[in-house]
């Protein structure tokens, strides 16, 4: 497969000014050739007509005047008749027959051309006979009308052969005869008064006026033959003439379309030259306008616009020069930045900023000093562009800062930039050990700024173009590197203090760590011997309490005697009392059990409903007590739930127990227990108490806690632990627990229980 591919070879175009003078002679020579045509066949039409009413009137005329000589049969007359109208042009022959149709006189014109008449006898042009034949059978008197073709063509005679070349012939030269031919008959009543009519006045005369009513004796034949050679020779002339004038036409036209062509072309053509050269980038080329009407317009344009895009190539070019140097600018910018913070070590990070803007920006050297307040000097110069030896010196200096009126103080003490234009103007103000440098490098004009950060002066950098003069723009762009350099030099001593910082706390977080580690052995201990000290008090306690309570319960019961009222009131106080301390113990043991992971469980299949009922039977009266309604509503089918049955009673309990607790009298305790989702069983119990805080919705469930805000009912509080064991043993069963509330309106306390045999 080759690479060559056959470049299609390019389409020849047509010129505009082809195309314009083809149309326009297009349109020319179809309109004069059909207005030529149009004018050719009216006149045509028009000789057509004459030529049939001069036929008509010769033999009504002839007709009329015949009808005494043919019923007298008088040759003579009819003769002088014949000779009379053959004096017409347009008449060949004239016949006029007996009532038989016998011929009694005929003439002809035979082959006259040119003037020259001959003998009728030498070439005697006469119709057939069948035409008189049939005019004896008809009834009507109006004539009839016969065209035949003539065996002599006109233009054959004697003169033809001398006629110019331009005289062609251009209709069809064959000679036609119309036969007019008209009864005469008799006339059934003379009128003595009608004399002889003119000509004019026949013309509109019908047929039956001159040879009597249809149906009326025949008294002879008369027959008129008319040529249409004169109308044929003028018909030539005519066309000829018009086709003289019509090419004359087309050619002018067309020459004058040439002209306007041109006229209109050649400034589009001259544009387009121009355009080409606009195009290859040759803005200085320009057309002066020929015309005053649109194409010197558009030219006028042209030129506006050429004019426009030279003026904006060079603004063009100035931006980009500018845009140029911008960017030089920028790139060292980014480099600088990037040079920064790549490097950590000031003196590197110094130096290598000076050698950037040396060899990118273009400055010819560069000095940049570290200013220490605490002693009030400058030192620690760095340089670029300078010789070894000479920056050897420049970094022994240390220049004194105090408020003299130097440069270096306004840079150090004020922060402000300096455009030295001409050092000899400030020559006084620069320290003499800097102003014997300046003159060492031959240094005639510099820019400086000071070193910022934080509102804090670092030191102060200088530059020159030496030998070029500095420009406000040098120092725009050393005040930018400068705010740069400023902030890191602050960042590479705030690293290296931090860095010395880090060493430094490192040793501090090892010696912590190792006494946090201590710390929490030894609080891993405590912990345990916590969990060790309460089950062991709890279970120590829980005797001597079961026994107290037992021997107040029957001191109650009056097993010891009859009690006062005020010992009954002692005595069930201190039972009281010793439930709470019995609950107390209680929920210390669940969650110690619970925190070392020795809470078991003894699965069952549980009938949720029948335990709400047992619960809620057990705590009936101590709502009826607190002045409280407590209700049940369950929905129908609740499945079944796997789980223990002491721990599930003892979480209904707690959670009943409270919303009793918190609730104010006439107030409603329900609890609801509904499928949700087929694979839980969800229990509600809702209050119409106090209400929970919503910054405490998320802590109530933690041990130990205690809510500030919410009223109690008992006179002693409980420590705590309910809820956090409440939610322990429902997490256990695999379930979750939440709480809803709104302040004042009332609590609900949701858990939920994996239906037996469902994936928990």
């Amino acid at each position: 497969m080759t690479s060559d591919t056959q470049q299609p070879e390019p389409i020849r175009m047509v010129s505009l000014r082809t195309k314009f003078i083809v149309f326009i002679s297009v349109i020319i020579v179809a309109v004069c050739s059909g207005l030529s045509w149009y004018v050719v066949n009216q006149q045509s039409q028009i000789m057509a007509q004459a030529l049939r009413k001069i036929g008509l009137v010769i033999v009504k005329n002839l007709a009329y005047n015949s009808r005494f000589p043919l019923i007298a049969k008088d040759t003579i007359s009819l003769e002088r008749l014949l000779d009379g109208a053959l004096k017409i042009d347009e008449v060949v022959y004239v016949i006029m027959t007996d009532p038989q149709g016998v011929p009694l006189v005929a003439k002809s014109k035979g082959a006259l051309r040119a003037g020259r008449q001959t003998r009728i006898a030498e070439s005697p042009v006469y119709p057939d006979s069948h035409i008189v034949q049939s005019l004896l059978a008809i009834s009507h008197s109006d004539p009839v009308i016969t065209s035949f073709k003539s065996d002599i063509q006109p233009g054959t005679g004697p003169d033809t052969s001398s006629s110019p070349w331009w005289n062609l012939q251009f209709t069809d030269q064959t000679e036609l005869l119309y036969d007019f031919a008209i009864p005469v008959r008799r006339r059934m009543s003379s009128d003595p008064l009608l004399g002889p009519l003119v000509l004019e006045q026949q013309e509109n005369i019908v047929g039956s006026e001159f040879s009597g009513p249809p149906g009326s004796p025949i008294h002879g034949i008369v027959q008129v033959g008319v040529s249409n050679e004169k109308m044929i020779q003028q018909l030539t002339d005519l066309v000829r003439n018009i086709v003289l004038i019509t090419v004359l036409i087309i050619m002018l036209g067309i020459m004058a379309t040439a002209v306007l062509a041109n006229r209109i072309i050649n400034p589009l053509r001259s544009l387009a030259e121009v355009a080409k050269k606009v195009s290859t980038g040759d803005f200085s080329v320009s057309l002066d306008p020929t015309t005053q009407d649109e194409v010197g317009e558009l030219t006028t344009v042209f030129n506006t616009m050429t004019q426009a895009i030279r003026d904006r190539e060079q603004a063009i070019s100035a931006q980009v020069a500018t845009i140029t140097k911008h960017a030089n600018k920028l790139t060292t910018l980014n480099q600088t930045g990037t040079a920064i913070a790549s490097h950590l070590d000031l003196n590197t990070l110094l130096s290598t900023v000076l050698h950037l803007l040396v060899e990118k920006v273009g400055f010819t050297h560069m000095l940049l000093m570290l200013y220490d307040r605490d002693r009030g000097i400058a030192h620690k110069a760095q340089t670029a562009g300078i010789s070894e030896d000479l920056d050897a010196h420049v970094r022994s200096l240390e220049i004194s800062i105090r408020e003299d009126g130097t440069i270096h103080a306004d840079l150090l003490l004020h922060g402000e930039a300096f455009f030295v234009p001409e050092i000899d103007v400030v020559s006084a103000r620069i320290d003499p050990k800097i102003r014997a440098v300046l003159q060492e490098l031959g240094t005639t004009s510099f820019v400086c700024a000071p070193l910022k950060s934080q509102q804090h002066i670092m030191g102060f950098i200088t530059a020159d173009s030496t030998p070029q003069t500095c420009t406000q723009e040098d120092l725009e762009l050393l005040i930018t590197i400068a705010n740069t350099v400023g902030v890191a030099i602050d960042n590479a001593r705030a690293y290296q203090e931090l860095e010395q910082l880090n060493i430094t706390l490192e040793q501090r977080v090892e010696e912590r760590t190792h006494e946090l580690t201590e710390a929490n052995v030894k609080l891993q201990e405590l912990d345990q011997l916590k969990s060790v000290f309460v089950t062991i008090v709890s279970h120590e306690l829980r005797t001597p309490m079961t026994s107290v309570k037992g021997l107040v319960e029957n001191m109650l019961d009056g097993l010891t005697g009859e009690l006062t009222e005020r010992q009954t009131f002692y005595l069930s106080r201190v039972r009281a009392n010793v439930e709470r301390l019995t609950r107390m113990i209680n929920d210390l043991l669940d969650l110690s059990r619970i925190e070392a992971g020795r809470m078991d469980l003894i699965p069952v299949t549980l009938s949720m409903p029948e335990l709400i009922t047992e619960v809620t039977e057990n705590l009936q009266d101590m709502a009826t007590e607190h002045g409280l309604t407590l209700t049940i509503a369950q929905a129908h089918a609740i499945s079944p739930v796997r789980g223990d049955l002491d721990k599930m009673s003892q979480v209904l309990t707690n959670l009943v127990h409270n919303a009793i607790k918190f609730t104010p009298p006439n107030g409603n305790v329900q609890i609801s227990v509904v499928n949700k989702d087929d694979q839980w069983v969800q229990v509600c119990v809702a209050d119409t108490g106090c209400g929970i805080p919503q910054e405490e919705l998320e802590t109530i469930f933690e041990r130990f806690y205690r809510s500030p805000s919410r009223p109690h009912k008992s006179k002693g509080a409980g420590l705590g632990l309910g809820l956090a064991i409440t939610k322990s043993l429902v997490e256990l069963h695999g379930g979750k627990i939440w709480v809803e509330s709104i302040q004042g309106k009332g609590t609900k306390f949701f858990i939920t229980v994996p239906v037996h045999g469902s994936a928990k």
